[in-house]
């Protein structure tokens, strides 16, 4: 008897490990996605990254599942999706130029830009500096006005958090004109969007993307000059910083991304890859793209991906650098 069963002990523990190895066997994915996203919900990232959910459910095959986690530039995503398994089961979506910059601003930012794999951009979108309508400036030129009045109120500028792009852009603006400005940090750009329009802060530099055009077109914020090479399509008769002399080469676009961090399997990363590509391709993006005013990148192979962010990550390092930011 005592034989019998421990056959059949022996018997059940094979039938268990073959399930098991069945499991782990099949191939990637086999069950839903879970996307951090940086920011809260309804403006920039988190505006990118759900119009793309139905497109690369198709191609994966798998639901994904989008949790938006704000804070600390976007580091408290950040770390957390470097907690999890390194599977492929917990992505990161971030602002690009704020994941990278983090780690030189937010004393809680453990981690180097490699430790990442880029998958993707949502796309990038030129950075506008805006204000509240009632503001009674409606163009570069006389902001510079009201700011150098003698005697003039202390305007505000807000920012998502130190050694956020929006950071970035305001110190420099600063720095170019020689007025200082009362700066104020939100958790996000919808909060800080949401307060220029209410009229709690003077200023701030937004990406022109997703529910940012809307307000800029209804009124509810104007468009001062835009951080960019070139005009705006979508907005010809909005001039661009650069066009001033004080303020050549003055330009920030903002990209968006998909993460997953550096330990994840090539195969698996190859896999998200050509998904995304399917995003990126799609007249779905595109239609996005036109209505939401945001430029699209190439589709990028895993190498050129990361050759991509290397570059990236030092262009906005030395930025951050040459502006003296520190950890706080």
């Amino acid at each position: 008897m005592k034989t019998l069963i421990r056959r059949l002990f022996d018997a059940t523990v094979v039938v268990a490990l073959c399930y098991a190895a069945a499991a782990t066997a099949q191939p990637y994915p086999n069950k839903s996605i879970l996307i951090k996203v940086a920011y809260p919900p309804g403006f920039g990232v988190d505006a990118s990254v759900r119009p793309s959910a139905p497109v690369l459910e198709r191609a994966l095959g798998q639901t994904l599942v989008i949790d938006n986690m704000p804070g600390a530039n976007g580091s408290i995503a950040a770390m957390n999706v470097l907690k999890a398994s390194p599977d492929g089961y917990t992505l990161l979506a971030t602002a690009g130029p704020d994941l990278l910059v983090a780690p030189l601003t937010v004393a809680s930012a453990k981690y180097r830009f490699d430790s990442f794999k880029l998958i993707g951009s949502f796309g990038i979108s030129d950075m506008v500096l805006v204000s509240h309508p009632d503001r009674p400036f409606n163009n570069l030129t006389a902001l510079l006005e009201q700011m150098q009045k003698r005697g003039a109120k202390e305007l505000s500028i807000a920012h998502w958090g130190q050694g956020t792009l929006a950071h970035l852009a305001a110190a420099e603006f600063q720095q170019r004109v020689g007025v200082k400005l009362l700066e104020v940090p939100y958790k996000g750009i919808a909060p800080m969007a949401t307060a220029v329009a209410g009229g709690e802060v003077d200023l701030a530099f937004v990406p022109l993307a997703g529910p940012i055009l809307g307000m800029v077109q209804t009124g509810r914020i104007k468009a001062i000059a835009f951080a960019s090479a070139k005009r705006h399509p979508l907005m010809p008769d909005v001039a661009t910083l650069s066009e001033h002399a004080r303020f050549k080469n003055f330009e920030f676009g903002i990209w968006t991304g998909l993460f997953a961090p550096a330990r994840t399997a090539d195969a698996v990363v190859a896999r998200l890859s050509k998904a995304f590509q399917q995003w990126n391709d799609s007249p779905e993006f595109l239609a996005l793209a036109t209505a939401q005013g945001f430029r699209k990148l190439d589709s990028m192979t895993p190498q050129q991906a990361a050759a991509f962010l290397r570059v990236e990550n030092e262009k906005f390092v030395n930025i951050a650098k040459t502006l003296n930011l520190a950890a706080q």
